[in-house]
C-alpha cells in the first residue's frame, strides 16, 4: 500500500540483508551484525587481493590478465562503495528520513487527488522494479559464474581446478581443502557484491525517483492554484448575472468577501508551497552530498569495465570467459544510464516549477500571493544540477560521454593490439 512511511524500506531491507545498514531495532541482532558486516568486508578483501596477486603474476600478459582486472576492478568499486556507506550509516537515514517526511508533507494533497496519488503509486512502483529487476538478473547471472569451473572440467575431461572468478596457481588449488575455501570465499564475496553494490545503486536510483515524484506532485499543485476557487467565482459571477433584477443579490459587500477569500487561501496555499520546495531543496542537498562519491566511483568503475569487457569478449579465445562477459556486459551501462535517467529527471521537474507557477491562477490574487510567487519562479529558476564526485553532472548528457569515451578506449586498445599482431608476424 502506498504510503509515505514505505518510501525506500525495500532498499534499506536490502542493504541490511548485504551486511551494509544496520538494524535500528533488537539489541542481538545489533550486537551480531558488526560480525556479520567483517564477514563481507573480509571476502571481498580477500578476492580483491587474489585478484591483484594474479595480475602481478600474469604482468605483460595482456590476454591472460584483461578479465582478472574487469573482475577485480569492479570488486573494488562494491567495496569503496560499501567504505563509503559504513563511514556515514547516520547520514544515509536522515536522508531516509528527509524523503519520508517531505512525502509526508504532501500526502494529504494526493488523498484528495486521485491524479496526485497515482504520480505518487507510480513511482512507489518504478523503484520497487528498479530495486529487484537488475538482482533478479544478476541472480540468474551469478550460478552461471559460479559453476562455470566445474561445467567446464565435467565437460572437458580437464584436471585443472578453475575457480570461478580469480583463478590461483596450480600449487594453491592442489589442495583440496583450500581450494574448496577460496571457492566459497569468491562465490560468497560476489553474492554480496550483487546486493551492496547494486543494492547501493538503486537506493539513490529509488530515492531520486521519489524526489522526481514529489516535484511533479509540487508542479501539479502549483498549476492547479487558485484555479478551482476562480472557477467557482466565475460561475457565482454568473449566477448574479442571470439574477441580477433579484435585489440584494450578489451585492458588492458579498463579492468583496468571495475574492479576498480567495486571495487568502491562495496565499496560504502557495505558502505551503514554498514550504515543500525549500524542503525538496534541503532533500537534494543531503542526497547529493551521500550520492555524489558513490555515483562516481560506480561512473568509473561501470566506463573501464564495460570498454575492457567488450574488449575480452572480442578477443580472448576461450568460449568460458567470451560467455561471462557476454552476459556481464550489460550491466555497466544499465549502472551508468540509470542513474542519469533519474538525475535528469529531478532537473527536469524542477525547471518546469516556474512554467506551473505561470499557469496557476495568479491573475487577482494579490500583491502578497504575487510576491510570493515570484520568489518561487525564481528560486526555481537557478540551475540545480546533481553531480558524481563534483566532475560529471547526473544527466543524460553524462551517460552519452561516458559510453563514448569507453567505446573509444576500447577501439584504441583494439588498434594497439593489432599493432602488436603485425609488428610480431
Amino acid at each position: 500500500m502506498a504510503s509515505p512511511d514505505a518510501l525506500l524500506r525495500h532498499n534499506v531491507r536490502l542493504l541490511r540483508l548485504g551486511g551494509a545498514w544496520p538494524p535500528e531495532h533488537g539489541r542481538g541482532l545489533r550486537r551480531l551484525f558488526p560480525l556479520y558486516t567483517a564477514s563481507v568486508y573480509f571476502c571481498q578483501s580477500a578476492t580483491i587481493a587474489m585478484g591483484a596477486l594474479l595480475t602481478y603474476e600474469l604482468w605483460g600478459d595482456v590476454d591472460a590478465i584483461m578479465l582478472t582486472y574487469v573482475n577485480t576492478f569492479t570488486l573494488l568499486g562494491g567495496f569503496v562503495k560499501l567504505v563509503c556507506f559504513s563511514g556515514d550509516v547516520r547520514g544515509y537515514r536522515a536522508l531516509v528520513a528527509q524523503l519520508r517526511a517531505v512525502a509526508r508533507h504532501q500526502w494529504p494533497h494526493c488523498q484528495a487527488d486521485a491524479h496526485l496519488m497515482a504520480i505518487f503509486g507510480a513511482a512507489q512502483r518504478a523503484a520497487l522494479w528498479l530495486t529487484f529487476g537488475p538482482l533478479a538478473y544478476l541472480n540468474v547471472l551469478g550460478p552461471t559464474w559460479f559453476f562455470m569451473p566445474l561445467i567446464v572440467r565435467a565437460t572437458t575431461g580437464s584436471h585443472q581446478r578453475l575457480l570461478p572468478f580469480v583463478n590461483m596457481r596450480d600449487s594453491v588449488t592442489e589442495i583440496f581443502p583450500l581450494y574448496v575455501a577460496i571457492y566459497v570465499v569468491q562465490v560468497y564475496c560476489m553474492f554480496y557484491w550483487n546486493i551492496i553494490s547494486v543494492g547501493l545503486d538503486m537506493f539513490f536510483v529509488s530515492c531520486m525517483i521519489h524526489v522526481a515524484a514529489q516535484l511533479r506532485i509540487l508542479n501539479e499543485r502549483l498549476s492547479n492554484l487558485g484555479r478551482a476557487r476562480a472557477d467557482d467565482d466565475d460561475d457565482s459571477c454568473r449566477a448574479e448575472a442571470n439574477h441580477k433584477n433579484i435585489p440584494g443579490f450578489g451585492s458588492s459587500q458579498k463579492r468583496s468577501f468571495s475574492r479576498e477569500g480567495r486571495v487568502g487561501n491562495m496565499y496560504e496555499e502557495l505558502r505551503n508551497c514554498i514550504k515543500t520546495h525549500q524542503h525538496i531543496l534541503s532533500l537534494l542537498k543531503t542526497l547529493q552530498r551521500m550520492m555524489s562519491p558513490v555515483a562516481m566511483t560506480q561512473f568509473m568503475c561501470s566506463a573501464s569495465g564495460a570498454c575492457i569487457t567488450l574488449f575480452q569478449a572480442t578477443f580472448n579465445p576461450e568460449g568460458n570467459s567470451t560467455l561471462k562477459c557476454l552476459m556481464f556486459l550489460p550491466m555497466p551501462a544499465f549502472q551508468i544510464f540509470i542513474y542519469c535517467w533519474a538525475g535528469h529527471e529531478i532537473v527536469y521537474q524542477e525547471e518546469l516549477l516556474s512554467l506551473s507557477g505561470y499557469r496557476s491562477g495568479w491573475v487577482g490574487c494579490g500583491r502578497r500571493a504575487s510576491a510570493l510567487l515570484h520568489i518561487l519562479m525564481c528560486n526555481a529558476q537557478k540551475p540545480l544540477q546533481l553531480t558524481a564526485g563534483k566532475f560529471y553532472p547526473v544527466n543524460r548528457d553524462t551517460f552519452v560521454t561516458l559510453i563514448n569515451a569507453s567505446y573509444t578506449f576500447y577501439t584504441l586498445m583494439r588498434q594497439t593490439r593489432d599493432q602488436g599482431s603485425i609488428v610480431q608476424t
